[in-house]
């Protein structure tokens, strides 16, 4: 076979091998993301169970429990998130920016009540022994995440 021929079939063949890829990454990204939300929420049940030494029951209200809490804490995130991207202007006045700082402290304000809320919720249902390290595990599992999720999309490309 030809140099020639091998280019030719190769321009037919590249474009039916990348059309899986192309037609995934088209998808609708709230498909993917709800998709990937939900296997972290999986994953978080998992990996909270074995490290705290929760009991099945347990898990499922620790899981309920903080289900309830992202739900009130993931607007104040993306708040928080817009209102950095606003910010990275650099054109802010100074009354401008002193508002933003203060929007900032009320918003972290109310993301640190959801957390105390939380965590006497979680001790209604969780003995108190078990939830003694649940910062630490709830930042390595941030951590893992993180780790894996920056793997997945490095894959990905």
């Amino acid at each position: 076979m030809t140099r020639s021929k091998t280019y030719h079939i190769l321009f037919i063949l590249l474009p039916l091998l990348l059309l899986p890829n192309i037609a995934t990454a088209q998808q609708n990204r709230g498909e993917t993301d709800c998709l990937s939300r939900e296997e972290l929420v999986k994953l978080r049940k998992e990996f909270f169970a074995q490290e705290l030494g929760l009991t099945a029951d347990e898990a499922t209200y620790l899981d309920r429990t903080l289900r309830e809490a992202d739900k009130k804490r993931i607007p104040l995130w993306r708040e928080l998130r817009k209102q950095y991207e606003e910010t990275r202007s650099g054109s802010l006045s100074e009354a401008q920016a002193a508002k933003c700082l203060e929007r900032e402290q009320q918003l972290k304000s109310q993301l640190a009540e959801i957390d105390e809320k939380t965590m006497i919720e979680l001790r209604k249902q969780i003995p108190a022994r078990k939830l003694v390290n649940y910062q630490q595990v709830q930042r390595e599992f941030a951590r893992k995440y993180i780790k894996r999720s920056q793997l997945n999309r490095s894959n990905r490309r």
